[in-house]
């Protein structure tokens, strides 16, 4: 009968540590406290900053418009025909039509009635900014062609109590931008 050779322990088994092995690394207690005072102290600072009044509300209204410019843009090539976002500055809204005036449906019924029209006076989302102009060629009115070239260039500003956005559209290719207005 042959004896086995004793079972000899490799770094990282469960058995017991010798006195000369080193002790593995883990986190001191100063250093957990550290990290949570550096993320407080940019919590402190970073977050009113964001929630300032009507700061939240001016982004999403940007972001909503931005994304309808570009939904117009892409269903007039999609459809091969115009299609239209018509702006109202005097009741604080917007609608996207088709080339006869008509409201477009909504496969998202987030507007009124399932179709889009988007009223900032009635989305609480928005409350508080305001559509100060839409100037599209001395019209409130931006048509996208067949090809989704808008009928000119133009601009929208949203304002709050603090803060004024203009989202501006290229003439020739319609690229949509976005930039806090001094």
């Amino acid at each position: 009968m042959q004896s086995r050779p004793p079972i000899v322990g490799r770094t990282g088994d469960l058995m017991p540590r010798s006195p000369s092995q080193p002790a593995r690394r883990a986190y001191t207690l100063v250093e957990v406290l550290i990290v949570v005072a550096i993320i407080g102290l940019a919590g402190a600072v970073i977050v009113p900053h964001m929630l300032q009044a009507g700061t939240l509300g001016i982004q999403a209204a940007g972001r909503i418009i931005i994304a309808d410019l570009l939904y117009a843009q892409n269903e007039a090539i999609a459809q091969q025909r115009p299609r239209r976002v018509v702006f109202d500055v005097a009741n604080n809204r917007y609608q996207l039509t088709d080339e006869s005036g008509n409201v477009l449906a909504s496969a998202v019924a987030g507007g009124a009635a399932g179709s889009y029209v988007t009223d900032f006076n009635a989305d609480g989302r928005f409350a508080g900014v305001t559509i100060t102009g839409a100037s599209f060629n001395k019209t409130s009115t931006i048509e996208f062609d067949i090809l989704g070239s808008p009928s000119s260039g133009g601009t929208i500003d949203l304002v709050t109590s603090n803060q004024h956005y203009r989202i501006s559209v290229a003439g020739m290719t319609g690229r949509v931008t976005i930039a806090p207005v001094p």
